[in-house]
């Protein structure tokens, strides 16, 4: 953790802040992090990601824990004028870290959740047994992720039952509430 003492320059530590936040709230995995250490111009990867790990565990027990969470005991190694920067930071990213700490919470109750969708529109002309047969389809992936498990989900529908799913979607978001299996 002397990596920490060597930082001397308040533009790349609040760089390295923000970048612990990103690892804490899944936005960088590890390998992202090893590569951002030559570019803050530090020497070896390895300190480089463990300090950005503490930091990262720093900011999650100040947000999971209700006591006072002291920075020199946390972080011993920081330079007087750089302690006051760490709670700054994460004054400024508390919205986003409690939401991820939120969702983390919500995945450990073996939930599907959905984390992204797309979708794809056809013009169906015909089919083989009748040409006149013209319709609209929707096809709906789900990137769903319960726990540390992530699985794709694809259906179609008609233009009829795509907007009804997005009735019930809206009335969900209008009352804050998830759906249920």
């Amino acid at each position: 953790m002397e990596l920490l003492m060597s930082i001397n320059n308040k533009e790349i530590f609040m760089e390295v802040l923000h970048l612990s936040i990103e690892f804490l709230i899944g936005n960088i995995n590890e390998q992202q992090a090893l590569r951002f250490s030559h570019k803050y111009g530090f020497q070896n990867p390895d300190d480089f990601l463990l300090a950005t790990r503490t930091i990262s565990k720093y900011y999650k027990q100040c947000c999971t824990d209700s006591g006072d969470n002291d920075i020199s005991e946390k972080l011993p190694h920081l330079s007087p004028e750089l302690k006051p920067l760490v709670p700054l930071v994460l004054a400024a990213r508390l919205d986003a870290v409690e939401q991820a700490l939120g969702r983390s919470e919500y995945l450990k109750k073996e939930v599907k959740c959905v984390m992204s969708f797309s979708w794809d529109t056809r013009l169906i002309l015909g089919d083989s047994s009748f040409r006149s047969n013209i319709r609209q389809v929707a096809t709906i992936n789900l990137l769903c992720q319960s726990s540390l498990k992530r699985e794709n989900i694809y259906f179609e529908m008609d233009l009829e039952s795509l907007c009804a799913m997005i009735e019930v979607l809206e009335k969900c978001v209008k009352r804050d509430k998830p759906l249920k299996q």
